[in-house]
């Protein structure tokens, strides 16, 4: 009995501290999420969605993030961090905007970054080397390949690290509006007139062979009226006009030497019709 006495405290003390240690041991980090209201991840900015994440896009690119995908409504990027105990450190960051209305003159941007933390693992190498009375030996040659193994990813929540990038959206919205602003069409300009082919000019008649009767009215106008003339106009004169006189025959220059040459004086005008007999009356 005595013996039992004093080794009941013993066990009341051994499961009176298993009970104290499950009570004390942290929670899981799910149960801590609430979905409270906040907008630490989120912020209302008075633009369309494009021009919302294009901010985003100029807000990463400002502060040394690499790009990783850009769309209208998305945009990605990382940047990477190494500590002085050598640990990697690369931040994800992931920013989505959506539309409040049809307008598209207001637009929500959600962002959350991730924070992945990598250790280097290094791994020896070995080559085996056969030998026909022991078989297969393994030799290390001291060669080691270095890799980074991810250790511990949670994402960011100090809410000073969203204030400094929502910041940095609103500096670069009015330049990303400017860009995603449609660009007005160049005025098109009136196409002229091809150029009428020019009109060939009438080919000029040859002129009128001079009148080797009258060689003083050959150049003057009233050849060319009489050129139009009907021909029968000397047949026919009118009643009453009198008849035309006879052109005086020229005086040879050598009447004198003897030498007949042909006379250069026009042919007699044919006599004139007999004047009718009222003309005679």
């Amino acid at each position: 009995m005595p013996r039992f006495i004093r080794r009941t405290p013993v066990a009341l003390l051994v499961v009176l501290t298993g009970v104290l240690a499950g009570c004390s041991s942290p929670k899981p980090a799910f149960e801590k999420e609430d979905f409270a209201q906040s907008d630490t991840y989120s912020r209302t900015v008075s633009a369309g969605s494009a021009a919302a994440c294009d901010a985003g896009r100029r807000a990463l690119l400002s502060q040394g993030y690499n790009i990783d995908r850009f769309e209208s409504a998305r945009v990605t990027g990382h940047k990477n961090f190494q500590a002085e105990d050598g640990q990697h450190t690369q931040i994800s960051f992931n920013i989505e905007c959506a539309a409040d209305s049809g307008s598209n003159e207001r637009a929500t941007v959600f962002a959350n970054a991730v924070q992945d933390r990598y250790s280097i693992k290094r791994t020896a190498n070995s080559a085996s080397v056969g030998v026909s009375v022991l078989g297969q030996v393994s030799m290390p040659f001291g060669a080691s390949d270095d890799s980074l193994v991810k250790t511990a990813s949670q994402t960011v929540a100090r809410p000073q690290f969203y204030d400094g990038f929502f910041q940095l959206l609103q500096r670069f919205l009015p330049d990303a509006q400017a860009a995603s602003a449609p660009q007005p069409a160049p005025a098109s300009r009136a196409k002229a007139p091809p150029p009428k082919p020019a009109q060939a000019e009438p080919a000029a008649s040859p002129d009128a062979p001079a009148d080797t009767l009258n060689p003083a009215a050959a150049g003057s106008p009233a050849a060319g009226a009489a050129k139009d003339a009907p021909a029968d106009a000397g047949k026919n004169p009118p009643a009453g006009s009198p008849p035309p006189a006879a052109a005086p025959a020229a005086t040879p220059a050598n009447a004198g030497s003897g030498a007949a040459e042909p006379s250069s004086s026009p042919a007699a005008a044919p006599p004139s019709a007999p004047a009718t007999p009222e003309a005679a009356r």
